[in-house]
């Protein structure tokens, strides 16, 4: 993990593509779309079933390892509607009863209110105000404050000495009033950024995050 002081605050990146605030006790991710490989699978698309546990194992080997108290997740938490991937959250969240789990609601957040309340997630429906940073799923211009956020599942071609092929990573991009997390979920694709456009580039390398700008 890559410690930094963000806003005043000193915040640890992660190699899982996550972020663990220990002020707070608390882990921030965001775009794990729990449930999207059984949304393909359903209209008979091919893919693994551990895609998926491997992305639940990730998320509660860093809350056990942290000692995290708080989930904080900056939307996109599930994919789509309800199927047999989203019913195992069931499973999931019995095993981390005394976890608070917060929600800024993605565009991908479609299930019933019900059901999130079913599991205790509170939810936000724009923004979660947690000083010093403003948590959103999309960057929100209407605030002054420093904004942490997903959607965007941003990557950034790396090379060596001018290499043209270079490698293209899951990145934390960060200007003066942002920082885009990474996509957590394994199965979600990326966007390729520009990194000429962010003051400062963290890329995640395996088991380190990187600080590349």
């Amino acid at each position: 993990m890559l410690e930094i002081n963000l806003q005043g605050e000193t915040i640890c990146l992660l190699p899982e593509k996550a972020i663990y605030w220990s002020a707070q006790k608390a882990i921030i991710v965001a775009d794990m779309h729990w449930g999207k490989t059984g949304h393909f699978r359903k209209h008979g698309i091919a893919v693994p079933v551990n895609t998926q546990v491997n992305d639940e194992i990730r998320l509660a080997d860093i809350i056990r390892r942290h000692g995290a108290e708080h989930l904080i997740v900056a939307g996109d938490l599930f994919h789509s509607v309800h199927n047999n991937e989203v019913e195992n959250f069931n499973y999931w969240r019995s095993k981390h009863p005394n976890l608070q789990i917060s929600l800024v609601v993605g565009n991908h957040d479609i299930l019933d209110v019900e059901q999130y309340t079913k599991w205790g997630i509170c939810l936000h429906t724009d923004t979660m105000h947690k000083h010093p940073f403003i948590i959103s799923h999309d960057f929100a211009d209407t605030t002054s404050d420093f904004v942490l956020h997903g959607h965007i599942h941003p990557a950034v071609k790396v090379a060596h000495n001018n290499n043209r092929m270079g490698l293209r990573l899951p990145a934390f991009c960060m200007d003066a009033n942002r920082m885009i997390l990474p996509a957590f979920g394994d199965f979600t694709g990326s966007k390729l950024l520009e990194m000429n456009n962010f003051q400062h580039i963290y890329v995640v390398a395996d088991t380190a995050v990187i600080q590349w700008k």
